[in-house]
């Protein structure tokens, strides 16, 4: 149920996009405690991204959760931005993080909501 997305105006070619899908969705299930049979990841490489209006290197990243709990999202910030910095050598002044608690009612698998 965890979506992890990373939308970069970085390039990547498919080995370095395929190895980043792999580690983000072990991240993201361990950092949230959750299987990672329910991961998802999202890569957006090559972006037309524009950050404080310079096309120096820059991501949005978004995740979204059943249950995220708010009081944890200063953790999990510092957390992605190493990850990030560790992954693609982003700086983390260059990252905006938007974090979402997903209603069970409002998300579905498998033909059926969570609630």
């Amino acid at each position: 149920m965890p979506y992890f997305a990373i939308q970069t105006n970085q390039e990547l070619n498919e080995t370095e996009r395929a190895d980043l899908l792999q580690s983000a969705s072990a991240f993201v299930a361990e950092m949230l405690g959750k299987s990672e049979a329910y991961v998802m990841v999202a890569i957006d490489a090559g972006a037309a991204l524009s950050f404080g209006g310079s096309r120096a290197p820059s991501a949005l990243v978004t995740l979204r959760s059943i249950g995220l709990p708010v009081e944890q999202c200063t953790e999990y910030a510092a957390r992605i931005s190493q990850f990030l910095e560790t992954s693609l050598h982003l700086p983390r002044d260059r990252v905006f993080i938007d974090f979402a608690d997903l209603q069970r009612d409002r998300f579905a698998w498998n033909g059926k909501t969570f609630a």
